[in-house]
């Protein structure tokens, strides 16, 4: 808006938005979004609140990197985010996506030394975290805590070695389908007409490295599941119109 020239004006200066500070409230709220939390009522939670600090973090920014000190805990609150190999040369391969509720960055808890992968935000991500000795003391005094721990380090070992199996048995048709079923189970949503959205915008590049295989012969497998209406494409989110039958495919 053209406000003229006055003489002797006083530059305007743009008003910035006031950030909302973090209640406790925000925190308890906060952890009661996570897998865990149905362990603990609510006045436990509101205990091992304050040991929580919530952040924010940005599409593709960065959680933590290679290299990093292993001396966090995070509770994935909300969003995706993308764990990542980094080389080297600093090339990036993408080793699977972690969905909201879970926690990350528990290797802390049993290993020394640098961290050995990288998490990426994969949208706007929202992350409560804690260090790593308070998280060891709440394991201390909630047993039922450790077990959880326990029991997603068994299941994210289990999918590791079953992609691993995956890629020594199957071809790059049946590895491509074996993915996109696993991540119609963990991200999608079912629709009326029984079809499933997955709930992710991933290039052709990230499912290669998710199938092994390269981004050109997973476009072209995509297109042959396309052609045979096994899945479709809305909006970037793949579209699997018979879970079933891309199964058996």
């Amino acid at each position: 808006m053209n406000m003229g020239t006055i003489e002797n004006a006083r530059p305007v200066e743009a008003v910035k938005p006031r950030r909302r500070s973090i209640s406790s409230l925000d925190l308890i709220e906060s952890l009661a979004r996570l897998e865990f939390s149905y362990l603990f009522d609510y006045m436990t939670l509101k205990g091992i609140s304050s040991k929580f600090t919530f952040k924010r973090y940005p599409h593709r920014s960065m959680i933590y990197n290679v290299g990093d000190e292993r001396s966090q805990i995070f509770g994935l609150v909300q969003g995706y985010v993308k764990v990542m190999r980094v080389d080297r040369h600093g090339t990036q391969a993408l080793i699977d996506i972690l969905a909201p509720g879970v926690i990350f960055g528990e290797d802390g808890l049993y290993l020394t030394g640098p961290r050995d992968r990288a998490m990426q935000a994969h949208e706007d991500v929202t992350v409560v975290y804690t260090s790593k000795e308070d998280f060891q003391q709440m394991i201390n005094e909630h047993p039922k805590l450790y077990d959880y721990v326990f029991r997603t380090i068994g299941e994210r070992l289990k999918r590791t070695e079953d992609r691993v199996l995956n890629l020594s048995l199957e071809a790059v048709p049946g590895r491509l389908t074996k993915v996109l079923s696993e991540m119609a189970f963990r991200y999608g949503t079912v629709q009326e007409n029984g079809s499933v959205v997955i709930n992710l915008k991933l290039p052709h590049r990230e499912i290669a490295d998710l199938v092994g295989s390269t981004r050109e012969s997973v476009t072209a497998h995509l297109n042959d599941l396309r052609r045979r209406e096994l899945i479709d494409v809305n909006e970037r989110h793949i579209v699997i119109n018979d879970l079933a039958m891309l199964s058996d495919a």
